[in-house]
């Protein structure tokens, strides 16, 4: 493993990874990341804040996120808080990407998640903020029938959310189309995007992708295309351009160092990638993050 590969790992959050068909909820006062510029992880987060308002950044891209609203994305894109302002609380929710299509949601909505957008209700709801707080204190108990009820309600939410449409704060890739899985199936594709979220800045291939959950290539690629709506090599290209630009944004390293960290095996490789999917270069976006601070 090279310096880069630990320093990257050491910014994967494997504590807001739930298993399976499982969630996570906590309740904490938001704060500035200090010990590490970002984290990420294989799982849907949803923010609520009560009382206060922060700033993320987004793979270099700034996002203000204000009380009463519900913010959903998925953490495997880099993400890191940079301003919070107002001493008040946020809850957070975790859940598996592959609870997430289990819902039977709107196809619209998770395809928005998959693509990477950061979405959120496009008005707060008065009784957010008393569910929110329903959940984080009932997910205390420990109990698998109250855990059942609240994953229940939560679901009710995001069938909501998705009904009455959402704003977009940030958008990624926009390109996705969602097929909802099943049974083991549903259940290889969470453990691909898992391995690749975890792996991506190692030399990994399709075929390391595959092995990983006992697949074969092809039956893996076809796969993986059916649910996620793109190859794996193109999900991986992408995921590898999400941890550049946050490091291009926020960093100070040099950007061959940036392109080897990311995954890819040579500069030119990662120019080529960085062009084709933002119609700009590296140096231009790192000079356009700093100067606006706002991509």
């Amino acid at each position: 493993m090279s310096i880069s590969d630990d320093l990257y790992r050491q910014y994967l959050d494997q504590s807001v990874i739930p298993s399976t068909d499982n969630f996570l909820i906590m309740r904490h006062k938001p704060h500035v990341f200090s010990k590490r510029p970002y984290h990420h992880h294989a799982s849907i987060e949803v923010n609520f804040l009560i009382n206060c308002e922060m700033d993320y950044s987004f793979s270099g891209s700034h996002v203000t996120v204000h009380p009463g609203y519900m913010i959903c994305f998925w953490g495997a894109a880099p993400h890191g808080v940079v301003d919070v302002r107002g001493d008040g609380d946020m809850v957070n929710l975790y859940i598996s990407f592959a609870q997430i299509l289990q819902w039977g949601l709107p196809t619209r909505i998770t395809d928005a998640l998959i693509s990477g957008d950061v979405i959120c209700n496009k008005a707060p709801c008065p009784i957010d903020a008393v569910r929110f707080g329903h959940w984080a204190n009932e997910f205390k108990r420990d109990d698998i029938n109250w855990r059942k009820l609240v994953l229940s309600e939560i679901s009710s939410r995001f069938t909501r959310l998705a009904l009455d449409g959402w704003n977009t704060l940030h958008h990624d890739y926009r390109q996705s189309s969602t097929v909802v899985g099943r049974g083991k199936s549903m259940l290889h594709v969470e453990e691909m995007l898992r391995f690749i979220s975890e792996n991506h800045t190692s030399d990994i291939s399709v075929t390391d992708v595959a092995e990983f959950v006992g697949l074969s290539p092809s039956h893996a690629m076809t796969l993986f295309k059916r649910i996620v709506g793109l190859p794996i090599k193109e999900h991986l290209t992408r995921v590898r351009l999400s941890h550049a630009r946050m490091l291009l944004a926020e960093s100070e390293m040099k950007i061959l160092s940036i392109a080897m960290d990311s995954g890819f095996r040579s500069l030119s490789s990662f120019y080529e990638a960085f062009q084709n999917h933002f119609s700009t270069s590296p140096a231009a976006f790192r000079k356009q993050a700093r100067n606006i601070g706002k991509i």
